[in-house]
């Protein structure tokens, strides 16, 4: 239970910080990111040697591979996938990717809730339909968005989400153990 501890402590520092960063800076940096992906592969070598090293290096490249399509659509920020990656090397790949579907699901909510708040849903529909169809009669991509603008009532931090996929991660693994 102790290590897991460990992994836990970590990766609730990391999160706390990249999401005070993404708030305050609206960026999460690489000078975070990339300590934490060497501090997750130094934790799983020593806590569970090479198969925990395996297992870290795994979770570094695993949101890499199943997001770049959606940083290739500007989607989501090159910040965001290389968090999930720092948290990857911390938990290991099968952890990383429950805690992706967890925060994947949170952010699902979180829009929702601002486009009631906003109540802009017609219009947030109607721009990802022609988002969509214009991308593929184009065989184009286009950013979704702009990161650069942070005035849009249409998007928000994806940090929000990955943190809230970090806790109920944290809170169903707790409760199932």
């Amino acid at each position: 239970m102790e290590t897991i501890g460990i992994r836990y402590a970590e990766v609730a520092i990391l999160t706390a910080i990249a999401l005070a960063s993404d708030i305050k800076h609206y960026k999460i940096r690489n000078k975070l990111t990339f300590p934490f992906m060497f501090i997750g592969l130094v934790t799983a070598c020593i806590l569970d040697g090479f198969d925990g090293l395996l297992d870290s290096i795994l979770g570094i490249v695993a949101p890499f591979v199943l997001l770049i399509l959606l940083y290739a659509l500007r989607m989501l920020g090159a910040g965001d996938i290389k968090l999930f990656s720092a948290i990857g090397a911390v938990m290991g790949f099968r952890e990383v990717i429950q805690i992706m579907i967890y925060s994947f699901l949170a952010g699902g909510v979180i829009a929702v809730f601002i486009v009631i708040v906003n109540k802009n849903a017609k219009e947030r529909f109607l721009y990802m339909f022609n988002y969509l169809k214009c991308t593929f009669l184009s065989m184009n991509i286009q950013p979704y968005t702009d990161f650069e603008k942070s005035d849009s009532k249409a998007k928000f931090k994806m940090a929000y989400a990955i943190a809230c996929g970090v806790i109920i991660f944290i809170a169903v693994d707790i409760l199932l153990k």
